[in-house]
């Protein structure tokens, strides 16, 4: 083989592994962005039921400061969910229609869903007091912190600097609520 055929032979095989190499990295980022969805869908969705918590309080006393709590977090949880709807608007790469969840995971939360709502809300029946205040904390502390390591996974993932931004904000917002219903579960509810 002459030289002449060894530069096409080397100009082809670079050809075919930009090719390959550009069909494997849009493959990768079809799979990220239809990832990413779900993640959205997933958020969107945890925000959306903890946006309505404060308004299942209104059949249970609580104290002054698990009410200002579960209130404000209740607001920030509609809020995000509202912005999340506006990204979506804007791009279509952010869908809320889809968690890409299997049909049982999904019928088991929200069998988890309804029991925790029926063991707390309960009017009559549910738990009350100092009781119900912990454990209504502890439930949302834990929602909260899945929903904030849900959005730190994501920003490492998402492409568009805005929605990155997004994230992370979203994130520090959470953070501040989770921090805040920690400290009030330390310091009335496990302090010796």
């Amino acid at each position: 083989m002459n030289q002449e055929n060894k530069m096409q032979c080397v100009q082809i095989l670079f050809a075919m592994l930009a090719l390959a190499g550009g069909t494997v990295v849009s493959a990768a980022d079809d799979e990220r962005i239809e990832q990413l969805g779900y993640g959205y869908t997933a958020f969107y969705d945890t925000a959306e039921q903890l946006s309505l918590v404060d308004k299942a309080l209104w059949l249970k006393v609580e104290s002054d400061g698990v009410d200002a709590l579960v209130t404000r977090m209740a607001k920030t949880m509609g809020a995000l969910a509202d912005e999340l709807e506006v990204l979506a608007s804007q791009s279509p790469a952010v869908s809320l229609e889809d968690d890409g969840l299997p049909k049982y995971e999904r019928a088991k939360r929200q069998s988890v869903t309804i029991q925790r709502s029926l063991d707390l809300g309960a009017p009559l029946l549910g738990r009350s007091g100092r009781d119900f205040e912990r454990v209504l904390l502890l439930s949302l502390t834990a929602a909260l912190n899945q929903q904030r390591h849900l959005l730190k996974v994501m920003q490492g993932d998402e492409p568009s600097a805005q929605r990155a931004q997004w994230l992370k904000d979203a994130k520090q917002t959470i953070d501040q609520q989770y921090e805040a219903m920690v400290v009030h579960l330390q310091r009335h509810y496990f302090s010796d």
